[in-house]
């Protein structure tokens, strides 16, 4: 569709799914959706509704996507997953509703608090991959953890969000809308072999984002080098020991030689939140860092024959 022929803004629906979601403020927005928070008047409490923008919706494989990604949450019931309730269209307009996290995106966090102290970042990651250990026992690789990505309830509990470009490893023509070339994922958190090829990635790809999620949270420093074949042991420096083997490890370079699986990964952190200092809290400011700037989406609206 050509400038010209693109329709006029149209402001979103104020209600969805026939008055029952009452729209109300923006708490969150990327390139493609934007979340709002959303009355709902049968259960008489808040959600939040992810509405996919009018101009990705006339997009095919962005629209894939989108209704990929509600489906997948949808089909994992887990505690530390968000959990959807409703997936429906308003006047061309795309949406799905979910559980509200009050406490925001961990990225809106350490922007706001800075780093994190060494056991809470220890917790959320056990908590993250609880989660991952749960999906991709039912076959899902998520593809894209990240701060962004990892919300906190109330009471500051973990719930791992978008799935939009997730991997079914199960199913090959669900997820035929990632073509060759592609790029899929945040470059900081991601995998080497993501870099190489989205479309043949297996479960250790979102363990190397755990690690390298706990390496910025601890550390405040973008993780970006930590995919390379050798380390200085300098990087590692502002990690408490008993943190160091544990990203060490699941940041490795070979997807064979990190954790086998999300549940062997949270063991070791486990031990590492038993013995880490308990009053060892130092604070660092984040590195500058922009997340959705480092995302890169490729949409295009024929659909590759390979699988994603």
């Amino acid at each position: 569709m050509s400038m010209r022929q693109r329709q006029a803004y149209r402001p979103p629906p104020t209600t969805l799914a026939d008055g029952r979601y009452q729209v109300g403020e923006v708490i969150g927005a990327g390139g493609m959706a934007t979340v709002y928070r959303v009355f709902d008047h049968h259960e008489r409490v808040d959600r939040a509704a992810k509405i996919l923008k009018e101009a990705a919706a006339h997009r095919t494989k962005t629209r894939s996507r989108f209704l990929t990604e509600a489906r997948t949450m949808a089909n994992l019931n887990h505690p530390h997953i968000v959990s959807i309730y409703d997936v429906g269209d308003e006047d061309d307009y795309y949406y799905f509703v979910m559980e509200l996290a009050e406490g925001g995106a961990l990225s809106q966090v350490m922007r706001r608090l800075g780093s994190l102290p060494a056991r809470t970042a220890l917790r959320y990651a056990f908590e993250a991959l609880s989660g991952l250990e749960h999906a991709h026992r039912a076959g899902v690789v998520h593809r894209d953890v990240k701060p962004h990505n990892i919300l906190l309830t109330a009471d500051d509990a973990v719930r791992l969000t978008d799935f939009g470009i997730a991997r079914i490893l199960s199913d090959a023509s669900a997820m035929r809308i990632t073509g060759t070339g592609d790029m899929l994922g945040t470059l900081a958190y991601m995998a080497p072999e993501q870099r190489l090829d989205p479309r043949k990635v297996g479960p250790q790809a979102d363990l190397y984002s755990v690690g390298a999620l706990l390496y910025l949270a601890i550390t405040g420093r973008r993780p970006i080098e930590l995919g390379m074949g050798k380390l200085d042991e300098a990087i590692f420096e502002r990690l408490p020991e008993p943190v160091r083997p544990v990203v060490r490890r699941a940041t490795a370079h070979r997807a064979e030689d990190r954790y086998p699986t999300a549940r062997e990964m949270a063991g070791e952190v486990a031990m590492a939140m038993s013995t880490v200092d308990p009053t060892l809290d130092v604070a660092y400011l984040m590195d500058v860092f922009d997340e959705d700037e480092d995302t890169v989406l490729a949409v295009r609206d024929t659909l590759p024959t390979e699988d994603a």
